[in-house]
C-alpha cells in the first residue's frame, strides 16, 4: 500500500510538471458554440452507459461531434463493453508504473483539441485527472473545484444523471459574448 502511494505521488508530480509547461488555448464554450466535445468517465456501469447515451443523443441533436473515453479501474474491460462503437475504454493494464495512462486511444484523446472536455467521473481517479490535466481541450468542465477545470459545477449530489442535467442546463443557458472568444 505505501509503495503504491509513493508511485502515485511521483505520478502527481509528473502531472504537475507537465501541466506547468502545457500551452493550450483557453476559451469558454456553450452548447451553441462548441463543435467538438470530449467526454471522460470512470466507474462505468449499465446505468451510467444509459445516461451517457441519452446525453450523447442530446449532443447529436445540437450537431456536436463527440468522443467518449471510459476508465475501468480493473485489469480488463468487462465483456459487455467490448463492442461499444461510440466509446473507447482503458484499464489498469494501460497505466504505466506511476499510474499514468498510456495507450493509443488515450494519447489520441489527449492530443485532440476539443472545444470542450467534460469529466463525468463522480469519483476522483488519478488516470482521469491526468487526462483532464494534460488534455489540449480549450475548455474543461468538471465537478467541484478541481484545478484542472476551467468551468466547475458545484452540485449537491454526485450522481451522473443529476450532474449531466446540470451540465445541459448551464451550458445551454450560458451566453458567451463574441469578444470573449
Amino acid at each position: 500500500m505505501w509503495f503504491n502511494n509513493i508511485r502515485l505521488k511521483i505520478g502527481r508530480r509528473k502531472l504537475h510538471t507537465k501541466t506547468t509547461v502545457l500551452k493550450r488555448q483557453r476559451m469558454l464554450f456553450d452548447f451553441s458554440s462548441a463543435k467538438t466535445i470530449g467526454i471522460i468517465c470512470a466507474s462505468i456501469d449499465e446505468r451510467t452507459i444509459l445516461i451517457l447515451k441519452e446525453f450523447l443523443h442530446f449532443l447529436s441533436q445540437k450537431s456536436i461531434k463527440y468522443q467518449v473515453l471510459g476508465y475501468f479501474n480493473t485489469k480488463n474491460i468487462p465483456e459487455s463493453y467490448l463492442f461499444w462503437k461510440e466509446m473507447y475504454f482503458f484499464t489498469q493494464k494501460d497505466l504505466n508504473f506511476f499510474f499514468i495512462p498510456r495507450s493509443p486511444a488515450v494519447d489520441t484523446f489527449i492530443r485532440y483539441p476539443f472545444d470542450m472536455l467534460i469529466n463525468c467521473s463522480m469519483e476522483t481517479h488519478f488516470p482521469v485527472s491526468y487526462i483532464m490535466g494534460v488534455s489540449a481541450a480549450k475548455c474543461k468542465v468538471g465537478i467541484g473545484n478541481e484545478k484542472e477545470n476551467d468551468l466547475s459545477l458545484d452540485i449537491k449530489k454526485k450522481e451522473i444523471g443529476y450532474y449531466l442535467e446540470n451540465v445541459k442546463l448551464y451550458l445551454t443557458n450560458l451566453r458567451i459574448r463574441k469578444d470573449e472568444q
